[in-house]
């Protein structure tokens, strides 16, 4: 017979994806144990990374040369060092693990509905693309062929806005370190600068949130720490050839983790690229606002029964409860903007003075009793009863609503035995740490030491089973202690060796996408690739608007100057290539131009000219320009005049 009192959960409330989460991680669980699950600490660890990373990249800044000229020959010497090398390793590593833990982090805010506070989704969304950011302007720092591309494809993005010098792309394919190493300082302040913003974005992503698991428990920062030691010794980072080498990055490796964006570069237009960026970066912070999640309503304090003993404002896990004074007493009040339901209060108040709705009417009065008085998490599945007992059941908003003084009534004149159906990993972050360390009386209000705590028994989602309710109500209690231990069915015990094992194993199947080859310049095309500066002629001057000699300029203001005309014909039956108008910059089109085209021709030689459209005379021919296959042939504009470029 069951004799059920169930107060139910709203059918639209998000607990399949919580459910099956933890069906997922359970077997993780076995090896490293459920308080020390990494699939149960995604964003712990993840900040545990940046924290390897920032140590480390703090290490190898010490050996770094900030020269561009000199940046590749001294990370290769730090490499050739054993232990420096491995740190370098660490720091690549460490940074590249770093994003895939927020993504996991953040898929699994998701997937489990746990995205109900704005500002911390949005600020972790925003760390999100500082990290990408600092991880982009540390492969600049190595001036390698990738740092190389790096800069070309940021250069060419950023063109498509009207305040950048398109020709700068240019500049990192020709080695024109002249103009990149100024570009090349903003990386590396960029670098640091960006590090230390993401600790004030961490900052505000756990703002509201009460005792919030900054970094992982200890024994996991053992475990990725070691497992993170021995992939760095195992794949040593690798510099791609020096970015002087060579005019075009032909062959370079391509760390997915990072550049995951810079690929739709390949495939896109800039204006595209910039219409992906934007729109990806909306439809993240307005996921809340798309999958609206039913919230629950706020708990409901009644303050004429207040006794201002702080328990329920020291155990919301959102902060959401004040001691403050209220008609000349001390109280609790609710915020109920910050009030997510949970009712892990109710657990922690000995005066009854909370409630919610969820939380079901008990009757504590003394009748014959039954098996088992059953309380069930509202994320826990709908739990399978054993027929041959007598069981009563509540269904609470979480197991951390339960409070000991009415487990103790139960134990005394409802039931013989009391068990707690609990998340493996509380959807509330705190309840079932709170209800053990209750039950265990290391934690206000505790289970009083009159009552026999072996009488009652937690079992978690993924340890629950008809058998073991069965076998837990027709164990023995010993009845001269009545002080004896709560059992919690978890995993509970690690394993050291094959934990570290696994995480190494995790760790290492990142290390083929950190690496992979992408080409951006086919090697059998030919490339010309035209790109400078120029002023060209005045086409108008501003009149002087006094007659007054003194206030007049002593040199003509220009008003507007000539646009010019780009063409490349083929040298050898002079049909027209390409063909593109430049006008000056600025709103009177009075600033200097910056000419920069990309072409991949079949031609062997080419004729290049600049025509000023205002100024026919103002003519520039190079002519019989020869390409070449894989480093491409650059056309720059020197000593007045069209000239061939030659590598630095």
């Amino acid at each position: 017979m069951h004799n059920l009192s169930d107060t139910t959960t709203s059918a639209k409330e998000p607990t399949f994806g919580h459910q099956l989460f933890q069906k997922f991680s359970s077997p993780i669980g076995k090896i490293f144990s459920t308080g020390l699950n990494p699939l149960y600490h995604l964003g712990s660890i993840a900040v545990l990374l940046f924290i390897v990373a920032c140590i480390s990249g703090i290490y190898v800044f010490i050996f770094y040369d900030i020269n561009p000229r000199a940046a590749w020959d001294s990370v290769e010497a730090m490499s050739a060092n054993i232990f420096n090398g491995w740190m370098r390793s660490i720091h690549r590593y460490s940074s590249d693990l770093l994003i895939i833990f927020i993504l996991m982090h953040l898929f699994h805010t998701l997937f489990t509905s746990k995205f109900k506070r704005l500002v911390s989704w949005i600020s972790g969304i925003i760390s999100f693309l500082i990290v990408v950011i600092i991880g982009v302007t540390g492969f600049i720092l190595v001036w390698d062929q990738k740092a190389k591309l790096t800069g070309y494809l940021t250069a060419r993005l950023f063109s498509g806005l009207p305040i950048f010098d398109p020709s700068i792309a240019g500049a990192f394919l020709l080695n024109d370190l002249s103009t990149v190493g100024g570009f090349f300082k903003v990386a590396l302040f960029g670098h640091i600068v960006f590090s230390l913003v993401t600790v004030i974005i961490i900052w505000i992503h756990v703002l509201r949130i009460s005792k919030p698991k900054i970094v992982p428990p200890k024994k996991l920062i053992l475990y990725t720490v070691i497992a993170l030691g021995i992939i760095a010794l195992l794949f040593p980072v690798k510099s791609d050839p020096p970015a002087q080498s060579s005019n075009l990055p032909v062959q370079t490796t391509f760390d997915w983790y990072y550049y995951f964006g810079y690929y739709l570069m390949k495939l896109f237009s800039v204006s595209q690229n910039w219409m992906i960026l934007i729109g990806s970066g909306l439809l993240l912070c307005i996921i809340p606002y798309i999958i609206k999640r039913k919230n629950r309503a706020p708990v409901h304090i009644d303050l004429d029964k207040c006794d201002a003993c702080n328990l329920c404002s020291y155990d919301c896990p959102y902060e959401a409860i004040d001691m403050l004074m209220w008609k000349g007493e001390r109280k609790a009040i609710l915020s109920p903007d910050k009030c997510v339901g949970c009712g892990i209060c109710i657990g922690s108040c000995g005066e009854h003075a909370i409630t919610h709705p969820l939380y079901p009417e008990m009757n504590l009065q003394p009748k014959q009793k039954a098996d088992i008085t059953l309380f069930s998490c509202s994320y826990f599945p709908e739990p399978e009863l054993p027929k041959d007992l007598d069981i009563v059941q509540y269904r609470v908003p979480c197991i951390g609503s339960v409070m000991p003084k009415d487990v103790q009534q139960i134990l005394e004149h409802n039931s013989h035995k009391v068990a707690l159906l609990s998340c493996e990993d509380c959807y509330y972050r705190l309840g079932k740490t709170w209800t053990t360390s209750r039950f265990l009386r290391k934690r206000a209000p505790t289970f009083s030491k009159k009552y026999d705590a072996s009488r009652v028994q937690l079992f978690t989602l993924t340890q629950y089973s008809t058998q073991k309710l069965a076998a837990f109500f027709g164990r023995k209690e010993n009845a001269e202690n009545k002080q004896g231990q709560l059992t919690v069915s978890d995993h509970e015990k690690s394993k050291p060796v094959l934990s570290v094992l696994i995480l190494t194993v995790f760790f290492s199947l990142m290390i083929p996408l950190s690496s992979t080859v992408v080409q951006f310049f086919n090697p059998s095309e030919k490339t010309l690739i035209v790109n400078f500066k120029y002023i060209s002629t005045p086409q108008e001057y501003e009149k002087p608007n006094t007659t007054a000699k003194h206030m007049q300029a002593l040199s003509p203001v220009v008003k507007k100057r000539s646009p010019v005309v780009l063409k490349v014909y083929s040298s050898q039956n002079r049909s027209l290539l390409y063909e593109k108008e430049y006008t000056p910059r600025g709103v009177r089109q009075d600033i200097a131009m910056f000419i920069y085209t990309q072409l991949v021709v079949d031609d062997d030689y080419v004729d290049v000219e600049l025509t000023e459209t205002a100024f026919p005379d103002k003519h520039y021919q190079l002519s019989k320009v020869g390409l070449k296959k894989g480093d491409g042939t650059f056309v720059v504009f020197k000593d007045n005049n069209l000239a061939l470029a030659g590598i630095n």
